[in-house]
């Protein structure tokens, strides 16, 4: 089974440094969601660093996060040591178990495209539903296949750049690789040019599955689809969407 190349995430600093300023309203739309239902608990899958976690966790009685990544947990842990209702634990998406059930689960940053074979979207799905309580919700966003999201590069360029505490400005460079149309693998390569002259390489796999497909492992899992939008500010979900933020429930 093909699993995912985390060579991308293994500095929750730097993962910070990029993304911090990111999720502004994923946190929105989630926090809205929190107060429409009276959720206590949440449970973020793939949290990273917790830059959503921990904002959303604020009021709840008790959040937890889990990853796979421990470079990223070990940065989520630094940034909440002083909040008792929230916990970050090293679990695999695909088959944890908690010992509790939540009100509501979220999985963001795309997260939902790291599982690259049915096999392992079902398990994480699964294992989703069973630590949710009826009724509860999963939020969670995805990109779509698209012509745009799925267009190949001929050669690296500037994607971003950003500043580290240590190492000053980072050059972050990268491009879609190849796409495998039977397997609907997206592979990108990424490389980091830092200040000192040193570079560090890495690269992501992403899976891209159609709503309808999305909709069935939904389904299958225990859950129904309530809402649907093109991006985390509600924008009207439609057939060029780019991307799928979606709310679902436990049935």
């Amino acid at each position: 089974m093909k699993t995912q190349d985390l060579s991308e995430f293994e500095s929750g600093m730097e993962y910070d440094a990029q993304y911090d300023k990111h999720y502004e309203y994923g946190i929105a739309l989630i926090q809205s969601h929190i107060s429409a239902m009276d959720a206590r608990s949440l449970l973020d899958v793939c949290c990273g660093t917790g830059i959503v976690t921990i904002p959303v966790a604020k009021g709840l009685d008790c959040a937890v996060g889990i990853d796979i990544a421990e470079g990223m947990l070990k940065q989520a842990k630094r940034k909440a040591q002083r909040l008792g209702n929230l916990s970050f634990l090293q679990q695999d998406a695909t088959k944890f178990s908690l010992d509790k059930r939540f009100d509501m689960a979220i999985m963001t940053g795309n997260a939902f495209q790291a599982f690259l074979s049915d096999e392992m979207l079902a398990d994480v799905l699964h294992s989703i539903s069973n630590h949710l309580e009826k009724g509860g919700r999963f939020l969670f966003d995805t990109r779509l296949p698209t012509s745009e999201n799925l267009e190949i590069d001929s050669e690296m360029s500037l994607w971003q750049t950003y500043q580290l505490p240590d190492k000053g400005e980072v050059k972050y460079m990268g491009m879609s690789e190849h796409y495998d149309d039977e397997n609907a693998i997206l592979y990108l390569k990424k490389v980091r040019h830092y200040q000192d002259g040193t570079t560090a390489y890495s690269s992501i796999d992403l899976k891209y599955r159609q709503l309808d497909e999305i909709e069935v492992f939904l389904e299958q899992a225990g859950f129904r689809v309530i809402e649907k939008f093109g991006s985390w500010t509600e924008e009207k979900l439609t057939v060029n969407s780019n991307n799928l933020i979606c709310v679902a429930e436990k049935f």
